[in-house]
């Protein structure tokens, strides 16, 4: 059963200028998360709408999402593995700035923050963490050690802000190639009936180690994820 694409915008939805809105351009058969309030960023209420979501498709899907979105697609991932093929986080938004009413303010510093919402564990899938040298929503170093806890490949994009319209992030040959990769890594070989996600075939020696993040370079022809 074919593989879909799923994309997770985050808080105020992504713009036609968006990069997840040229992707699923892209790939005609893309989804994109529905039945949330792009206004009011609330992680249980938009996690229970992605995992039904999940659940009225056929097969699997690999969710590629940005800010917010990433934060509550690694919860559903560690909710329901089986139905994940795969993560491609970009530019996560901060845990520690939302409570679980929304975007924290100055007059709810009290309030518990959704850190403790999150999985705490690797989660059971391949994934790439996307970030950015100067996002205002999450510093790289807090990127990369989700990346870590989380049992994701880290890619640095440079000096790319929050990596959405506003920085000029609407084509994105980059973002294509990475689900082109993960696309082609999570089809099954003929004959398999399952095939077990997060770990590479290795028939097809595509494999990623995971005691590694650094994703160092992205083939252009036989597009495939490498690590260093």
């Amino acid at each position: 059963m074919r593989t879909r694409i799923l994309t997770v915008p985050g808080f105020h939805g992504s713009d036609n200028n968006h990069w997840q809105t040229w992707l699923e351009h892209q790939f005609p058969e893309s989804e994109r998360l529905t039945g949330v309030n792009w206004e009011s960023p609330r992680i249980y209420p938009w996690a229970e709408a992605l995992e039904r979501q999940l659940d009225n498709m056929p097969g699997q899907a690999i969710l590629v999402a940005h800010s917010f979105g990433c934060l509550v697609s690694a919860l559903v991932a560690s909710w329901r593995p089986e139905k994940v093929a795969g993560l491609i986080l970009v530019a996560p938004a901060a845990p520690q700035r939302f409570t679980l009413y929304g975007p924290k303010s100055e007059s709810q510093k009290n309030l518990q923050t959704i850190v403790g919402c999150l999985p705490e564990q690797r989660l059971n899938t391949l994934g790439v963490l996307v970030a950015s040298n100067n996002d205002p929503w999450m510093s790289v170093v807090q990127a990369d050690q989700l990346s870590r806890d989380w049992g994701l490949a880290f890619y640095n994009a440079g000096e790319a802000g929050h990596i959405n319209s506003e920085p000029g992030y609407g084509a994105w040959p980059l973002i294509k190639d990475f689900v082109s990769a993960m696309l082609e890594a999570v089809e099954p070989l003929p004959g398999d009936d399952v095939y077990q996600l997060g770990s590479w075939n290795s028939a097809r020696k595509r494999h990623i180690p995971r005691t590694y993040s650094i994703v160092s370079a992205l083939a252009t022809q036989n597009v495939f994820l490498q690590y260093v």
